[in-house]
């Protein structure tokens, strides 16, 4: 007879302990895909920017830099009644920077000048290490709803492009 106790007991424990896992693998879990999208993004951004340098210091890969447009680290922020943008655009003259806006995204494109045309390049030159980027930037960023693109004004100094544009008036 307390065989028969014990059985239900058991099975009652067994149920309450299932349930119990299977509220655990029911609930809701915090993954999130888009932030292993940007992880993979920042990841991937990492390996091109590796590769790139490697690109521009070995002698194997010295024909290709002036090939790849470099993209011009910028700072975007909002101040309130206007939007500031700098660009780091190192070695360009002032003349060779054009700015555009179309569909309100604005792009910027600079050519970076030698400051010598005889100037070499490589170990002919004596260089041991040649790191400075001299090309093409290119850079297109989306501009807010109230940005007023058709006011903005520019201003290029020391190798920092600076740009504002007023915001629209509600």
């Amino acid at each position: 007879m307390k065989r028969l106790w014990m059985i239900p007991m058991l099975a009652v424990a067994v149920a309450s302990s299932s349930a119990t896992a299977d509220n655990a693998i029911s609930t809701p879990n915090s993954y999130n895909p888009f932030e292993e999208m940007r992880q993979m993004q920042q990841e991937m951004d990492k390996i091109f920017e590796k590769f790139h340098q490697r690109m521009t210091q070995e002698d194997l890969f010295k024909s290709f830099p002036a090939t790849f447009p470099s993209t011009p680290a910028v700072d975007f922020r909002d101040t309130g009644d206007k939007y500031l943008l700098k660009a780091d655009i190192p070695g360009a003259k002032e003349s060779e920077i054009h700015i555009k806006t179309k569909d309100g995204v604005l792009t910027i494109e600079a050519k970076s000048i030698k400051e010598k045309k005889e100037e070499k390049s490589g170990k002919e030159a004596g260089f041991i290490r040649h790191e400075r980027y001299e090309g093409v930037y290119i850079r297109s960023l989306t501009l807010p709803e109230d940005a007023d693109a058709d006011k903005l004004k520019s201003d290029y100094k020391n190798g920092v492009l600076e740009i504002t544009i007023p915001k629209k008036k509600r």
